[in-house]
């Protein structure tokens, strides 16, 4: 077998296994924000990476080992292709369960030092009673109102002192 035969054939699985590689570092790079997805990922990249390094033993050592042994290392190739294609369907799977797996809650951090302030806390309206039972005289009792009431000035006063 030539060398551009060989170069040839060999080509796209080489290709292929150097996108897995490139894959693996990529989503192990961006693991910290999203979690269990990239080590699912991470392993079914890996998984396709070990079936296709075993399609490129098998396509480089299957000319010479015919050669060597003769016809009875016929009988082994299918289990092996079997092996590569286990190692295929798993990884294929583990990718698909790592697009669909829940994603992690982006974790926030926290600057540290003496300039980090607390984020402001959302303002809470005392609860107020939005129907008063009603009084001796049949009407409605004075006190609060439901709905939507203006802030109180801080000491009883006036609004005009603003």
């Amino acid at each position: 077998m030539s060398f551009l035969n060989i170069l040839t054939n060999l080509l796209p699985t080489l290709v292929t296994a150097l996108l897995l590689v490139v894959g693996i570092v990529l989503i192990g790079m961006n693991r910290r924000h999203v979690g269990r997805a990239a080590t699912l990922g991470m392993s079914g990249c890996g998984l396709l990476l070990i079936g296709t390094l075993i399609n490129l033993v098998l396509a480089i050592l299957t000319q010479t080992l015919i050669e060597s042994y003769g016809s009875s290392m016929l009988a082994a190739l299918p289990f092996a292709y079997l092996i590569s294609s286990l190692f295929h369907l798993a990884g294929i799977g583990l990718l698909i369960w790592a697009v669909v797996a829940r994603r992690a809650a982006p974790r926030q951090e926290r600057p540290q030092g003496p300039g980090w302030q607390q984020p402001p806390q959302p303002y809470h309206q005392p609860y107020q009673q939005p129907y008063q039972q009603p009084g001796p005289q049949g009407g409605p009792q004075p006190g609060p109102q439901g709905g939507w009431q203006p802030p109180q000035p801080p000491h009883g006063g006036d609004q005009s002192g603003y």
